[in-house]
Parts: structure tokens; sequence; C-alpha cells
């Protein structure tokens, strides 16, 4: 008997193929059924309704996306070089995946809610990773400074992979990780800053 996961496994990957084919409007839990030769009844028993299948699936397509912009920035320390290549690879890893650039080209309202929700899964893993490299990249950044430039490369990158740019993503991470690697920089008060702000 197969193990639960790879059950899962099994679903998501014909999931995948299916909406890949088909869009997510076309996909169907019959269809999702036939490519991973299980029962329509064994599917549902994991993902009770299409909605719900779609929802991991988009997650699950996303942690992979966010496991390899994370491993593109791991060896870089300057900051401005860390969102420049997070936000390079996030543009090229988008415009690449066959599934999410479909599905941003053809039917963008059925991917709308899963990206754009404050609560969904996309939204909240990416602005977790993002964190996670500004503070890793710029700890000289205060913690609200920190907070607000993770929120607004968050917004950007769901914006732009949405609605991607003429430019390549290699012009478009450069100068958007410049303006917004110094924009932040130039808000950390300097000590004569701070000496004035308590005289």
């Amino acid at each position: 008997m197969l193990a639960i996961e790879n059950v899962r496994e099994r679903i998501l990957l014909a999931g995948l193929e299916a909406a890949t084919l088909h869009g997510i409007r076309g996909l169907s839990m019959a269809d999702v059924a036939r490519r991973a030769d299980l029962s329509r009844q064994t599917v549902y028993r994991h993902f009770p309704s299409k909605e719900m299948l779609v929802t991991e699936l988009v997650r699950a397509q996303t942690i992979e996306v966010v496991e390899k912009v994370v491993y593109a920035t791991a060896e870089v320390d300057d900051p401005r070089k860390a969102l420049e290549t997070a936000m390079r690879e996030t543009l090229r890893l988008t415009r690449e995946h066959p599934l999410l650039d479909r599905l941003m080209r053809a039917e963008p309202e059925s991917l709308l809610p899963l990206i754009t929700s404050d609560g969904g899964p996309v939204v909240s893993l990416v602005r977790s990773v993002v964190s996670e490299i500004v503070e890793q990249k710029m700890p000289e950044l205060p913690a609200l400074g920190s907070r607000r430039l993770s929120d607004v490369v968050t917004r950007l990158l769901i914006s732009y992979a949405l609605n991607a740019p003429d430019d390549p993503p290699e012009t478009v991470a450069e100068f958007v990780a410049g303006f917004l690697a110094e924009g932040a920089l130039a808000t950390i008060p300097t000590h004569e800053t701070v000496r004035a702000g308590t005289d």
C-alpha cells in the first residue's frame, strides 16, 4: 500500500499536469484521478474539493520557487545584490514555470485570490522568505524599516510576477533592487541624527 505522502504527491503531480494543459477552469477531479491512476474517491479523500487541490497545488509550486530563490541568494552577502538576485530569480522562475506562466497569461483571475490575498499561501510564503533575506543581508536596518522593506519587496515581486514587465528580469531586478536598497539604507538614523533628536 502506498504511503499517504506518495498518494498526495501523485495527486499533486497529476493536478499540475492537468492544470498546465487545461488551466484551472478546465481542471476536473476526474481527470486528475485518471492521470494519478487513482479512484476519484481517493482523490477526494485527500482533497475534498477542487479549490483545496488548486490551493495546495499553487502553494507547493510556490514553495519550489521560493526554495530556488533562497538557494540563489544564500552566498550573496551584499544587500543590494541579494535583493537583485532574489527579484531576478523570482521573475525568471515564474516566467519559465509552465503552470504559473500559463495561468498568468490565460486566466489570471483564477490565480489572483490565491496570490494577492494577505492570508493566502503565496503572500505568506513570499513575505516570510523576503523578511528572512532582508534581516540576514541588511542587519543594520531597524526592525520597522526591515518590516516595511520586506512588505514592499513582497508586493513588488508578486506584482511583477503577475504582470511581467517588458524589460528582461535582469534589467528590472537591477533597477528595483538598487532603488529599494539605497532608499532603505538611507532611512537608517546616523549618530548625528540620533544626537540631534535627543538634544
